[in-house]
Parts: structure tokens; C-alpha cells; sequence
């Protein structure tokens, strides 16, 4: 993930946590294809541990929480003041992210179907 995170943030502003996911995951939904289709990293083949959009939802905030990943949000009033609009945006993987990984202890308990 934080190579996918990588390269879509470092070719594409305003990256959302959905647009990370769903490059991941490699949703064949037409707007994400539309979107990211012609990137390499889309149309590569690997295998995935986490099947679930839940899943990598989740690893993703991990990643977050570890500080292997950069996120800004943006609380936004409204004209009339009475609520607000919450962006997230992913802007890239911080320094040294893909070394810290191999440090890491990357154990998950994660639901599988029989």
C-alpha cells in the first residue's frame, strides 16, 4: 500500500483515502479505471492478504497511526454556520517510510471466509 500511496500522490492532487483503496484493491468501478487506469501500479498483478474494503480501510489508518503515511484534513464551515464538511486527503508517505516497514511488526487478525 504505501508504494501505491507513493506513486498516486506523487502523480495526483487531492488524493482521498477512497482513491487509495480503491487503486489497492483495483476496484473496476468506471470512474476509479477512468481515473487510474493507466498507472502502472493499478494494472500490476500481486497477491492480497486483505480482501475486504474494510480491511484496507483499516490498514490504511494504521499506517497513518505509525506515521508511515501523511494525511491533512480540512474541516470546512458552512456559508450558514451551522455545520461542517470534513476532507481527508492523503499527501504522501513520509521519510524513510518503506525502510520502517521492514522493522515493524505486521501481525493482523483479519476475517476470512471458509
Amino acid at each position: 500500500m504505501l508504494e501505491i500511496i507513493k506513486i498516486i500522490t506523487s502523480e495526483r492532487q487531492q488524493i482521498t483515502r477512497n482513491n487509495v483503496v480503491d487503486v489497492f484493491r483495483q476496484s473496476q468501478a468506471k470512474d476509479v479505471k477512468n481515473k487510474f487506469g493507466e498507472l502502472p501500479i493499478y494494472l500490476e498483478k500481486f497477491s492480497r492478504k486483505l480482501k475486504t474494503k474494510e480491511d484496507a480501510f483499516l490498514l490504511l489508518d494504521d499506517l497513518v497511526l505509525r506515521d508511515l503515511v501523511e494525511e491533512d484534513i480540512i474541516l470546512t464551515r458552512s456559508p450558514t454556520a451551522q455545520t461542517f464538511t470534513c476532507s481527508v486527503f492523503i499527501l504522501g508517505i513520509t521519510d524513510g517510510a518503506i525502510a520502517k516497514t521492514i522493522t515493524e511488526d505486521w501481525r493482523y487478525l483479519i476475517k476470512t471466509s471458509r
